[in-house]
């Protein structure tokens, strides 16, 4: 058997890695972009309205598609750490 390349073929393989190298930088770069210039702020209205449809149980996550309350405190006397009579 033939353990020699031709030239063509290592400079097709050379080729296609750069392209597909060159593609994949390219992708990674545009999504790095457009992570750094997307709006994700949150507005002083939608942390009010949020507070308010919480109440007293308070704020747990505020993001700008999603409110989420803080979980209802357990009663007095009624820890996981200690075992039911």
């Amino acid at each position: 058997m033939n353990d020699k390349t031709h030239p063509e073929d290592r400079l097709l393989v050379q080729g296609v890695s750069s392209v597909l190298g060159k593609s994949i930088v390219f992708i990674c770069l545009t999504i790095v972009a457009g992570m750094l210039f997307s709006t994700c702020r949150i507005d002083a209205t939608t942390i009010q309205e949020c507070e308010a449809a919480c109440g007293s149980r308070g704020i747990k996550e505020v993001t700008s598609t999603s409110c989420e309350c803080a979980p209802p405190d357990p009663p007095l006397g009624e820890s996981p750490f200690v075992l039911p009579r």
